[in-house]
């Protein structure tokens, strides 16, 4: 069984997927995959250089800081540097699913509907969160309010990915009722691959 995990930014998708890793699921994150196509992927960094110069270049792959000013508040070369990772992204996140052993297998993919994956999937589950929460855990990761609409610009806003979503999970408590969550859910799809 396969799950993809969405959701806005800060909502607590990673902590939930790690949650599910903790229960025996095996995990990926997209957002890993692109760090380490960044550093290790020759076809990746040849084509983000050519598109962007060799500044972007680091001592270890490409520069994100770099790679970020060129990006940032560019929605074309954003567009254009998602064109080159997207399909990358999708390669790695479906050869780790078709190695899998595990029963369950759950992947973090924060631009999962805005992709088109939200039909490659068993389920699909939106991780959501109050909205003052969510401001206070943007805070503490040091994000200001232009990156932070740069962030929302690229997605759908949280209400549209629960709506696009098989499952949602509030994250409205503490961590013990998110683990639960996490919990309820691998049962859940356990008992439903048990069925078919």
């Amino acid at each position: 069984m396969t799950i993809a995990v969405t959701g806005p930014f800060a909502s607590g998708k990673s902590t939930f997927v790690r949650f599910m890793g903790e229960l025996g699921a095996e995990t990926a994150s997209a957002d890993e995959i692109v760090h380490h196509l960044l550093q290790n992927d020759r076809l990746a960094i040849s084509s983000i250089v050519e598109r962007f110069g060799e500044h972007v270049r680091g001592t270890n792959g490409i520069d994100r800081k770099a790679l970020g000013r060129e990006v940032f508040g560019d929605p074309e070369a954003l567009a254009d540097l998602e064109g080159i990772l997207h399909p990358l992204v999708h390669q790695e996140t479906d050869r780790r699913i078709e190695a899998s052993g595990a029963d369950l297998f759950v992947a973090e993919i924060p631009l999962l509907f805005e992709a088109g994956r939200g039909e490659d999937f068993d389920y699909t589950v939106a991780v959501v969160v109050p909205e003052e929460r969510r401001r206070a855990w943007v805070e503490e990761r040091g994000v200001d309010e232009a990156a932070l609409r740069g962030i929302e610009a690229r997605q759908l806003s949280g209400e549209e990915k629960a709506r696009r979503a098989d499952l949602v999970v509030q994250n409205d408590g503490d961590l013990d009722r998110l683990r639960g969550r996490a919990v309820e859910l691998g049962r859940m799809v356990l008992r439903e691959r048990n069925r078919r």
